[in-house]
């Protein structure tokens, strides 16, 4: 993973950690000491930071968008409620120094509803929404897709998009380093993979995780989901095989998500029995 891709993973992280999560001590693990704040809004540093996270109010969610990166530069589009009275579309900007976040400068306006813009496009679209969760390919749209502009509810789940992209981005990618970048856009960081003789929990656990058991399978076995995932109250339930690229499934199984925030707080897999067993 080169320099720019760690960056904006560290952002996403970052992100996530504080506006979804409302992690305060994420602070001192992602945030350089000598943190600049540019929001005139915000106190300078990395303690003031962290004791705003620690204060944000429980219906607060922050939705991460596009991306761009240059150098140490990173910029990212998304959308915060519950940080005003109505949404809001937010561009910050990232100055990264020895793998940590350094400086800092935001942009804030009013989101306004699609039909009643000028230009009417949205300011901030679900497919934006699924393209940065899914690694950089539109999510599959499904029922819950279709995200209000104005409501101030939780965002809708794609269920099929997610877990989709988690078996091919996660369990399907034989790169370690590629497959963490997933992991980290589709987990909790303390979310918990339980698989059928143990469980793990966080980022690199589960990442390692899942490297062992590519190294058990032959190399040209592939995960291919068998239909679309379903869900609902925050549950998604997929069902998959695997087996040769080209040939006929070996093992199948199902794998159950618990979804909080927009991504898997645990997951948990489930080996299928040989059918006549």
């Amino acid at each position: 993973m080169n320099d720019i891709e760690k960056n904006k993973v560290l952002v996403v992280e970052a992100m996530t950690s504080l506006f979804q999560h409302k992690d305060a001590e994420a602070v001192a693990r992602l945030y350089a000491p000598h943190y600049v704040q540019h929001n005139p809004m915000i106190p300078q540093g990395r303690a003031a930071l962290a004791a705003l996270v620690a204060r944000l109010p429980a219906d607060l969610f922050y939705e991460p968008g596009l991306m761009v990166a240059e150098g140490p530069y990173v910029a990212i589009h998304g959308r915060i409620r519950g940080w005003a009275p109505k949404p809001q579309i937010v561009v910050d900007i990232f100055r990264v120094e020895d793998g940590l976040l350094a400086e800092h400068w935001d942009v804030l306006q009013d989101e306004v509803a699609e039909g009643v813009t000028e230009s009417g496009t949205a300011m901030f679209s679900a497919d934006e929404r699924s393209t940065q969760r899914a690694g950089g390919k539109p999510a599959s749209p499904g029922p819950d897709s279709t995200l209000s502009a104005t409501c101030a509810s939780p965002a809708p789940i794609d269920y099929d998009g997610l877990m989709r992209a988690n078996l091919d981005q996660v369990f399907g990618e034989p790169d370690a380093g590629k497959r963490l970048l997933a992991i980290r856009r589709l987990y909790a960081p303390d979310a918990v993979l339980n698989e059928p003789h143990r469980s793990v929990e966080g980022h690199a656990a589960i990442n390692e995780a899942v490297s062992e058991l590519l190294a058990s399978l032959p190399p040209h076995f592939s995960f291919r989901a068998s239909g679309p995932a379903q869900g609902h109250h925050g549950i998604g339930v997929l069902n998959w095989g695997s087996g040769p690229r080209d040939g006929a499934f070996a093992v199948t199984g199902m794998d159950v998500a618990h979804f909080q925030g927009g991504v898997i707080h645990s997951l948990s897999v489930f080996l299928m029995p040989p059918n006549g067993a």
